[in-house]
């Protein structure tokens, strides 16, 4: 399974426990592993109200180092991007066009790849087909490269 399908499967899981929440006080880190029958065991570890702290917390590296994947859930808002006046940039909070959104990031050894749903169409998903980018996706790699370098 790819880590874009596992993204997508660990992401339905989670909607599946948390339902139609989009104000989660806190950042997730869930543990994901792939069980013989292919079915995934998706297990919350920890959160913070930060997930940048999250991401750099002992207790964190510790999970990541120790799973097959690292699964990262946090709400927040989006709003559309002006490529045309980026002087004029308003905070997704304040844009007219925001909207509430979950996004999950997934990674592994091998790759990192985002889900998100929105408020208002909740039964859709929004994936990046395996190609994360971002601060966030940028601080869940370099997680598991610390992982890594301390697991050899």
């Amino acid at each position: 399974m790819s880590v874009l399908e596992t993204a997508e499967k660990t992401e339905q899981r989670i909607h599946e426990m948390l339902g139609e929440a989009f104000d989660l006080p806190k950042a997730v880190i869930y543990s994901v592993k792939t069980k013989p029958s292919n079915e995934l065991e998706v297990v919350k570890r920890h959160d913070c109200g930060d997930v940048y702290d999250l991401l750099s917390d002992e207790y964190t590296l510790s999970v990541t180092k120790n799973s097959e994947y690292i699964a990262v859930l946090t709400c927040g808002w989006a709003s559309p991007i002006d490529h045309d006046d980026d002087d004029e940039q308003v905070a997704p909070s304040q844009h007219p066009l925001r909207r509430r959104v979950r996004l999950m990031v997934l990674a592994s050894r091998n790759g990192v790849a985002s889900v998100l749903r929105f408020s208002d169409s909740p039964n859709e998903t929004v994936t990046d087909n395996g190609k994360a980018q971002g601060t966030l996706a940028d601080a869940v790699l370099k997680l598991f490269a610390q992982a890594e370098a301390e697991n050899n």
